[in-house]
């Protein structure tokens, strides 16, 4: 009976030891492939004439698998959106990176994000700037961005569930205004929150359907130059 135990103990332990040894070797190989993601995403970036070093870091820093649903975590380094909770998705990469960099966002600067989604974005904010607010309307959504950035430990996130076309709940002048989901025009609320010489971007829809990225520089308190980007295709505005 003693004999019949060790061997029992023998052999559990050389398969115990083996599958902690496949583990290893499939976190290796799982991190290595993830790593040559990653670098497959920044290359295409450039590719594509984003050149702004410090956006680049981030977006090589910051895990995006952890904010896509698990069965497109795969995907997480395609330069492509992905769909999340609520009907929304995540926005193509080269897309945020762009949006982000036409802001221009210092280390001192206080930004509004409307559309938290679960998060990513919300993430490489908080890298470039003081502090950002940010405003979801779907509570699940806001939930999960909460979650994934505790994961990194970002502390100079503010968040608000509700309708950002009202823009915050407390009187705040931001530096930036970035809007994650097409409208036709910017809320006036939000153009009355924005420090002058402040920019907001946002996906402007037109009539046709069509939508095109655009960035707006307050000069005063009516007035506000127009630039006109690129063709986007977002979620509408709530």
């Amino acid at each position: 009976m003693c004999v019949e135990l060790k061997k029992k103990e023998i052999i559990n332990f050389f398969i115990f030891k083996n599958e902690n040894k496949s583990m290893r070797i499939f976190n290796k190989l799982s991190n290595y492939l993830l790593k040559n993601k990653i670098d497959d995403l920044i290359d295409e970036l450039i590719l594509n004439n984003f050149t702004n070093k410090t956006i680049l870091k981030y977006i090589r820093e910051i895990p995006r698998e952890i904010f896509v649903k698990k069965k497109f975590v795969n995907f997480s380094y395609h330069n492509r959106p992905l769909p999340i909770d609520c009907n929304q998705t995540i926005s193509q990469p080269l897309v945020v990176a762009n949006m982000i960099d036409c802001l221009n966002i210092k280390k001192t600067d206080l930004v509004l994000e409307i559309g938290t989604g679960t998060g990513y974005q919300t993430a490489l904010l908080s890298y470039l700037s003081k502090h950002v607010f940010t405003i979801e309307i779907f509570e699940k959504l806001i939930n999960q961005a909460k979650i994934n950035h505790a994961k990194l430990n970002l502390k100079n996130i503010s968040y608000m569930l509700g309708d950002g076309s009202n823009g915050w709940n407390k009187p705040i002048l931001f530096d930036s205004i970035i809007i994650s989901a097409a409208s036709k025009e910017v809320p006036p609320k939000l153009f009355k929150t924005l420090k002058t010489k402040g920019k907001i971007i946002f996906p402007k829809k037109y009539t046709s359907g069509q939508q095109k990225l655009l960035l707006l520089k307050k000069i005063n308190l009516f007035d506000y130059s127009t630039q006109e980007l690129f063709d986007v295709s977002f979620v509408p505005l709530l």
